[in-house]
């Protein structure tokens, strides 16, 4: 005959269980994972669990922020104009496709997404210069394909949002928002940012208390495109959260209720 369980015994196992649930330490490195593909979805808010294999210091990220060149470069999406001041007839509209090309007459392909324009320009004069003598071209973007970022986590309008590179603030993309649930942990909100010169992203953790309170104003960066900012949920929430799954997962109430008399 099974052995029945004590009520004790049962809550030392459930507490031994949130306890590694909830451990902030395994909290915090377990939040961010499956942002990319909710945001992408519909940009809803989940629970995630995926590993993050390292911290950046805030100091780090914004030093190796501050490295990227600030001149615009074409992007896929950008609507330009081809003029040539010498042979207006090939003066050509083009968006820069999906894949980085533009087309050009008589010359085909070039690449045109992470170039800025004068260097496109200079690429396109002397892609011509084999068929003119004054082969003189200028590039103007007509269009800017919009530059976005992502939020997510523990606030009311979760998703996507088109942003001016420089102009706006972590603060300032939660604000849009909607601002934070009562569930959210401003202290550790996580933000991800992927540099033109790294291979890797780059993970942080952002304390928004301090920047709010003026005691460390560093912490609330400045965005870049495609940057994630996550919000997670406070250190009680997730132990709220980590009680119910756990009883939802491990428990059968009516059968624990009955044992529990049958104990006492």
């Amino acid at each position: 005959m099974p052995m029945k369980k004590s009520r004790h015994s049962v809550m030392l196992g459930t507490a031994a269980s949130l306890s590694a649930i909830a451990s902030p330490s395994t909290l915090r490195l377990r939040l961010f994972g499956g942002v990319v593909g909710a945001l992408m979805l519909g940009g809803c808010s989940t629970a995630v669990s995926v590993g993050v294999r390292q911290e950046t210091p805030v100091e780090d990220v914004i030093a190796a922020s501050s490295n990227v060149s600030r001149t615009y470069q074409l992007m896929p999406g950008d609507s330009i104009t081809v003029r040539f001041y010498f042979n207006p007839q090939l003066d050509e509209d083009l968006v820069v496709r999906s894949d980085g090309n533009i087309s050009l007459s008589l010359i085909g392909e070039l690449k045109a997404a992470g170039l800025t324009p004068e260097r496109l320009s200079q690429d396109i004069t002397n892609a011509y210069s084999k068929y003119f003598n004054r082969s003189n071209a200028v590039v103007i973007v007509r269009q800017f394909e919009q530059q976005r970022v992502f939020v997510a986590g523990e606030v009311f309008g979760p998703g996507r949002q088109n942003i001016i590179p420089g102009t706006q603030t972590v603060l300032q993309a939660i604000a849009a928002a909607g601002s934070v649930t009562d569930n959210a942990d401003l202290a550790e909100v996580i933000l991800v940012r992927q540099l033109p010169t790294q291979t890797e992203p780059m993970v942080t953790v952002l304390n928004l208390k301090e920047a709010l309170s003026g005691a460390d104003t560093r912490q609330n960066l400045n965005l870049m495109p495609n940057d994630l900012v996550y919000v997670p949920k406070s250190g009680l929430a997730n132990a709220n959260l980590a009680m119910h799954l756990w009883l939802l997962n491990n428990l059968n109430f009516s059968t624990s209720v009955n044992a529990s008399h049958q104990i006492d």
